[in-house]
C-alpha cells in the first residue's frame, strides 16, 4: 500500500503497481533555472519502487543560462529502488543532481543513474552529480561526479559522453570487480558499480560486466 503520493510544480506522479510509482514530467525540460525537489519515505515494512516515463531532457534557458537542479531525498526503514530513466544533458546546459538517502539498519536501496551529454550531433551539456548514503547515521558513500565542459577531470582523452552508477545497500560483495572503464567498489553492507563510455548503451553493457546482476541491466535499457 502507498499511503501518500503527492507532487505539484513540474513533476507529476502516478502509481503504477501496487510498491512502484512512475514520476512524470508536466512540462519539456528541466530547463535552467529549474530546481525540483523529491522526498521520499519508505518505512519498516515496506518497499517502493520509483520509475520515470521518459528521459529527462536538460535544456539551457536563453541568454545566459543557470544550472538546472534536481535533489532526492530518501529515508528509508524497507526497501528503495530508484531507476529513472536517462537524463540528457544538451549543449550549453548545466544540469546538478543529487540523492541523499538515509537507512535504518536493516533497510535496503538501490539507486541507478544514467546521463548522457548531448543528443546526436549535438555538443554536450554539462552535469554534475552527487551521492551521499547514510546507514543508521554513518556515511557509507559520498561522492561527486562531474562530467562534460568545464569539469575538472573532464579533458580528452578521457571525456566519455555517457555515464552509469549503481549504488546497492543491501548485498554485500567484498571484491572489487573492474572491466574496460567500469568499476564495482565495495561498501559497508553493499557496493558502488560506476562505467563511462561514449554511449549510453556501451555504457549499460560496461556496467553489466562488474555487477552481474541481470535486473539492473534490464532497468538500464
Amino acid at each position: 500500500m502507498l499511503p501518500l503520493v503527492r507532487a505539484s510544480g513540474q513533476l507529476a506522479v502516478r502509481r503504477t503497481g501496487p510498491t512502484t510509482v512512475h514520476l512524470v514530467g508536466t512540462a519539456f525540460g528541466p530547463l535552467g533555472g529549474d530546481d525540483a525537489r523529491i522526498r521520499l519515505v519508505v518505512e519498516e515494512g515496506a518497499r517502493l519502487a520509483v520509475r520515470s516515463v521518459a528521459a529527462a531532457v536538460v535544456l539551457p534557458a536563453r541568454g545566459e543560462s543557470p544550472p538546472s537542479r534536481q535533489v532526492v531525498r530518501a529515508e528509508v526503514a524497507g526497501v528503495l529502488d530508484l531507476a529513472p530513466e536517462p537524463t540528457v544533458v544538451t549543449a550549453r546546459a548545466d544540469h546538478r543532481a543529487e540523492v541523499r538517502a538515509q537507512l535504518g539498519e536493516g533497510a535496503g536501496l538501490t539507486v541507478t543513474e544514467q546521463v548522457l551529454l548531448g543528443r546526436r550531433g549535438e555538443e554536450p551539456g554539462r552535469w554534475t552529480g552527487t551521492t551521499r548514503v547514510e546507514v543508521a547515521g554513518r556515511p557509507v558513500l559520498h561522492t561527486t561526479v562531474g562530467l562534460g565542459p568545464g569539469a575538472p577531470a573532464w579533458l580528452p582523452p578521457a571525456a566519455p559522453r555517457a555515464y552509469v552508477s549503481t549504488v546497492r545497500i543491501g548485498d554485500p560483495r567484498a571484491a572489487v570487480c573492474t572491466g574496460v572503464d567500469a568499476v564495482r567498489l565495495p561498501l559497508p553492507g553493499g557496493w558502488v558499480g560506476t562505467a563511462w563510455a561514449g554511449e549510453l548503451h556501451d555504457a549499460v553493457a560496461a556496467l553489466a560486466s562488474v555487477t552481474g546482476d541481470a535486473e539492473l541491466v534490464e532497468v538500464a535499457r
